[in-house]
């Protein structure tokens, strides 16, 4: 993809998903061409451009630039072995000698955290948003000062993330039909959050006070799924539930 390392991964990220939709519809021999093409294009990029010296992955075959951006997607594609993801991520979130994420890309840094179970930083890294609220930004921004406010949804992801990864409430399968809820409520003495649901509501309530951890979760009737904790999981049925969590 003219030498981008960045370019080629985001070209993979999609091949990936497209070959699990394709699956899902049984359209197989498309879904494993894609997923051959996916493979061997993370492969020759991590061949190409990983920079061992550095610990990274360059943005191109010179290996002259690095940025965030690139190990990010690297991460998300597994281009970068699955053993290594997790320090390379913790070596490129504080880099100040990297190209660091525009805001909009932080959605893909956001879901390379969770991918590597470093959803614990999610708060550190708001510092943009809190400073758009102490600028007087009453919508998001598009980039850092001098900038207008704009109302950039691309800039909105914390949103997104508010749900996902703090109320940690995703589908674990097609079509919302199985539920998985992770959640990560740092230091926050309590969270709660809805999402809407084909059937009806997801609701997720973590309180937390002096080492002791409540969860509350209630699906709607009929689904099911699990809630994890700390690599634990407790199976979920439709209705309201109550259980107790180490901290």
């Amino acid at each position: 993809m003219g030498g981008s390392s960045i370019i080629t991964l985001q070209y993979v990220y999609t091949l990936k998903r497209s070959a699990e939709l394709l699956s899902y519809y049984g359209r197989n021999a498309q879904a494993e061409e894609y997923r051959k093409l996916a493979d061997t294009l993370a492969r020759e990029t991590y061949r190409l451009c990983w920079d061992p010296d550095k610990g990274m992955l360059a943005d191109t075959y010179m290996r002259k630039e690095f940025s965030q951006h690139a190990n990010i997607m690297a991460v998300l594609t597994d281009a970068i072995p699955i053993s290594d993801q997790r320090h390379v991520l913790e070596r490129v979130i504080g880099n100040k000698q990297i190209t660091p994420c525009t805001y909009y890309f932080t959605f893909y840094l956001f879901e390379a955290l969770k991918k590597t179970g470093l959803a614990g930083r999610f708060f550190e890294l708001l510092e943009p948003w809190r400073a758009m609220l102490q600028n007087g930004l009453t919508t998001f921004a598009e980039n850092p000062e001098p900038t207008r406010s704009d109302c950039h949804a691309w800039s909105a992801s914390p949103d997104y993330e508010l749900l996902s990864l703090v109320c940690g409430i995703k589908p674990a399968s097609p079509g919302f039909k199985e539920v998985l809820i992770e959640p990560h409520p740092g230091y926050l003495n309590s969270v709660e959050g809805r999402v809407p649901h084909p059937e009806g509501y997801i609701s997720v309530s973590i309180k937390q006070n002096s080492g002791h951890v409540e969860a509350r979760v209630e699906l709607p009737p009929g689904v099911k799924g699990k809630f994890r904790w700390k690599n634990k999981d407790i199976p979920l049925h439709g209705g309201s539930q109550s259980f107790p969590l180490s901290e």
